[in-house]
């Protein structure tokens, strides 16, 4: 084990829980120097993360239909994604192979990136169902 890779590996975890920590205790709108979304404030579209705090929120609440509705595509690749900068995260810090990897190949990484598109574009049609995929 490196410990310099330790310690930066502890800071990342601490400033995750304290980051969870903050917005469980205020909530989205309990941040104002939270800058928000700068796709949104420009353009007035939704972008594929657009919900994603407001989703983190209401998953630390326990809530998970709320978080689904604020952001489906990010509230299943977000954990999923963790997960696997976690195992990463292992590796690097015992300076040796991950124990194993999310091997998606890149037929399947294109397939994501063309995912996330097409929902980025569907969010944004204002008609029932699309509506549906738009943060409340």
């Amino acid at each position: 084990m490196r410990p310099d890779r330790a310690l930066w590996a502890a800071l990342a975890v601490l400033g995750l829980a304290l980051g969870a920590f903050v917005l469980y205790q205020r909530g989205p709108t309990g941040m104002p120097w939270f800058p928000g979304c700068l796709f949104k404030r420009v353009t007035g579209l939704h972008c594929p993360g657009c919900g994603m705090t407001r989703a983190a929120f209401a998953t630390l609440h326990g809530d998970f239909g709320r978080a689904f509705r604020m952001n489906p595509v990010g509230v299943v690749l977000l954990p999923i994604a963790l997960i696997g900068v976690g195992i990463e995260t292992v590796g690097w810090v015992g300076n040796r192979p991950a124990p194993f990897r999310f091997n998606v190949g890149p037929r399947a990484a294109w397939a994501i990136g063309y995912g996330l598109i097409v929902f980025w574009v569907l969010r944004n049609i204002p008609a029932w169902p699309f509506t549906l995929l738009a943060p409340l």
